[in-house]
């Protein structure tokens, strides 16, 4: 049975985005916070905390005195924070400490995950056609592990990488599949033509 504190606790509800993956190991980059309270209280002021893989407090801010906009109490604000120095995944929280001052809200907390890598050194440049016509395909999907990318008008996607090997895939509706192997040690350049997929026609009875 829930005694008449409890009945005047108010729940939070936490939400991030905006942060980007990969990151490069110890640069600074930010993160979006926002929450609200089930009650809709004022939640402006609030101490929001970046807690890391050990739980260790990495980056502590504020909600600012606006809520998001098109929202009626999801107060935010912009967390800045340094990368981890250990490259690989890595899974942090962002936490609002409890408080018990004024209406009464519990710790509440919200995970969010994000892969950090290596400084980029080299530069990979791909430049991709249609086979045999020689012409080039924009808005071609180009991924190198975690690296994404998407050719422009001229058919062309830069990746900027950490050195390694990578497996290329590359991928554009119409097309079939494209993959190739690429050792960066310094900056590489990569055609790829791709073959229109078969168009499958429809039995006549369909």
């Amino acid at each position: 049975m829930r005694t008449p504190e409890q009945d005047e606790r108010h729940d939070l509800t936490l939400a991030v985005w905006g942060h980007a993956s990969p990151l490069i190991v110890r640069d600074q980059s930010a993160i979006k916070v926002g929450v609200k309270c089930s009650l809709g209280c004022d939640l402006a002021g609030t101490e929001i905390e970046l807690r890391g893989d050990t739980a260790g407090k990495v980056g502590q801010g504020a909600l600012g005195a606006t809520p998001w906009p098109g929202t009626t109490a999801l107060y935010w604000t912009e967390l800045n924070f340094a990368a981890p120095s250990v490259d690989g995944p890595h899974s942090w929280t962002v936490a609002v400490p409890a408080v018990s001052s004024g209406p009464a809200h519990d710790e509440a907390s919200v995970p969010f995950s994000f892969i950090a890598v290596g400084p980029p050194e080299h530069r990979v440049t791909l430049k991709i056609a249609k086979k045999d016509a020689g012409t080039a395909i924009d808005a071609v999907e180009v991924r190198a592990g975690v690296f994404r990318a998407a050719t422009d008008l001229a058919g062309l996607a830069t990746l900027d990488l950490p050195p390694g090997t990578y497996d290329l895939n590359v991928w554009k509706s119409g097309y079939e599949l494209a993959s190739t192997t690429v050792e960066v040690a310094g900056d590489v350049q990569v055609d790829l033509a791709l073959v229109p997929a078969p168009v499958v026609e429809e039995e006549y009875w369909k």
